[in-house]
């Protein structure tokens, strides 16, 4: 019999007492590998944190979060073919180049104009971003879903090329960090 897919639930069977009943809540593999959890964990925050210092700026929450994302797809599943760098920083590449064209499209005085006067220009502008990015990202091979929010950040913001320069060296950090360390790190899920 084949083992269980990693990503499916497992059946909760009743709990014969109340400690047995709180590790249906923790995976069960932090018992075995207490420290790769601590270690990839920790390793997410200092390289962020890392990350943030040496940009010298935060963006807006959504450039951020698109960022955090990555530390996080990164050293929770360091083996996955998401957390290879063709897929980080390609798709943050797709992602940026689709931002790129929609945030120039509305830069065109008709649409900008349009777009100041309706919060419904700047969504589909939004929605349009994150389309082409995934549109981008499906057709090279480098689908990446955190990337969906640097195509979205890089629309409700106004442009700025240090946004641009902060996300794709944030990309190439975090995935140098993954292969110096890849001995070292382990699927957490």
């Amino acid at each position: 019999m084949r083992p269980p897919h990693p990503h499916m639930p497992r059946r909760l069977r009743p709990a014969a007492n109340q400690a047995t009943l709180l590790w249906h809540v923790f995976d069960h593999r932090i018992r075995v590998r207490p420290k790769n959890y601590l270690f990839q964990s920790g390793l997410a925050t200092v390289s962020l944190i890392l990350v943030l210092l040496v940009e010298d700026a935060v963006f807006r929450a959504a450039i951020v979060v698109a960022v955090a994302s990555t530390a996080f797809t990164i050293f929770v599943f360091p083996d996955s073919v998401a957390s290879t760098p063709r897929r980080v920083i390609g798709g943050h590449l797709a992602a940026v180049i689709a931002g790129a064209l929609i945030s120039a499209l509305t830069m065109v005085s008709i649409v900008d104009s349009a777009a100041q006067d309706s919060r419904f220009v700047a969504d589909v502008a939004a929605a349009l971003a994150v389309g082409l990015g995934t549109l981008l990202m499906v057709s090279t091979n480098t689908e990446y879903p955190p990337a969906a929010g640097t195509a979205f950040g890089l629309v409700i913001y106004p442009w700025s090329w240090s946004a641009v320069v902060f996300i794709m060296s944030s990309a190439v950090v975090l995935s140098i960090v993954r292969i110096v360390l890849r001995n070292k790190l382990v699927n957490l899920l």
